[in-house]
């Protein structure tokens, strides 16, 4: 048995889209859908597939790979227009989850323009959800600057808020 979440992309002739999160992937994708601006959402492939929106990167080892986002939210902007978010929850515990962030750091940088967020969000010791907004030009330097492959800490930083 799935669980049943409205306004996918691909949605049977019901409006749900039956699909399997994980705990904290979840409450996110429940947030993004209670927002008055939300109007539709699509769950990205995660491996790479034609489908997907990938985001190329290089590993440590210097070898090209790619990230595949969790979500694409498809919101109304105040002016009416539809535009879309990349909503990100992903593991901080990852071996490349460094490398993951700056590549979607680096995307923000180049494209941030084409979106209303690209937000990277991940679950808090205490449980509660943190998040990386990446659109903005200081929590991308921050990021950078950032030492060592382990990112809990930028979770956990002045640049990292509340997700809601």
């Amino acid at each position: 048995e799935l669980k049943v979440f409205a306004g996918h992309l691909f949605c049977d002739e019901d409006g749900g889209f039956p699909t399997d999160l994980n705990e904290w992937e979840e409450p996110v994708l429940t947030t993004e859908l209670a927002r008055p601006s939300f109007v539709a959402w699509y769950r990205n492939p995660s491996r790479p597939a034609a489908n997907a929106l990938r985001i190329a990167y290089q590993d440590d080892s210097g070898r090209w790979t790619s990230l595949q986002v969790d979500y694409v939210v498809i919101s109304r902007r105040d002016d009416g227009q539809l535009a879309a978010s990349i909503v990100d929850p992903h593991g901080d515990h990852l071996a490349d989850a460094k490398a993951k962030l700056l590549a979607l750091a680096e995307y923000a940088e180049q494209h941030g323009e084409r979106y209303v967020r690209i937000d990277s969000i991940a679950k808090a010791p205490d449980g509660s959800l943190r998040c990386l907004h990446l659109l903005d030009p200081a929590t991308r330097a921050f990021i950078r600057a950032f030492p060592g492959s382990a990112v809990t800490g930028l979770y956990e930083s002045s640049v990292s808020a509340g997700y809601k």
